[in-house]
């Protein structure tokens, strides 16, 4: 497993790019600078939260986030589900249409 960049770490990064500090943060949450601090302090951040923080600095973190995740072929997990849905049901409908053929 690769190791990837903490949330807090990003958003202090971000907050740099910007020429924003904690106190500025705190501001534009409506949070007190401990509070933010508190935040910026730990690894790990309640969703709605980082929502909040996406909204203020203008970055899409989850998209970050996401990407750190390397989840490769995810949608052909999904494309192989589907086909093998299909080949069931395709192997079902021969059985009733050969039991159809056999009625009449």
């Amino acid at each position: 497993m690769e190791k990837h960049e903490p949330i807090n770490e990003l958003i202090l990064l971000e907050m740099k790019k910007q020429g924003l500090n904690t106190v500025d943060l705190a501001r534009r949450l409506n949070l007190t600078t401990s509070s933010t601090y508190y935040i910026l302090s730990r690894s790990t951040i309640q969703i709605d939260r980082l929502w909040q923080i996406c909204e203020v600095l203008q970055i899409n973190f989850f998209q970050i986030l996401s990407n750190q995740l390397q989840i490769e072929n995810l949608e052909e997990h999904f494309v192989d589900e589907e086909k093998e849905a299909l080949k069931v049901e395709n192997k079902t409908l021969k059985e009733v249409i050969k039991l159809l053929g056999s009625v009449t």
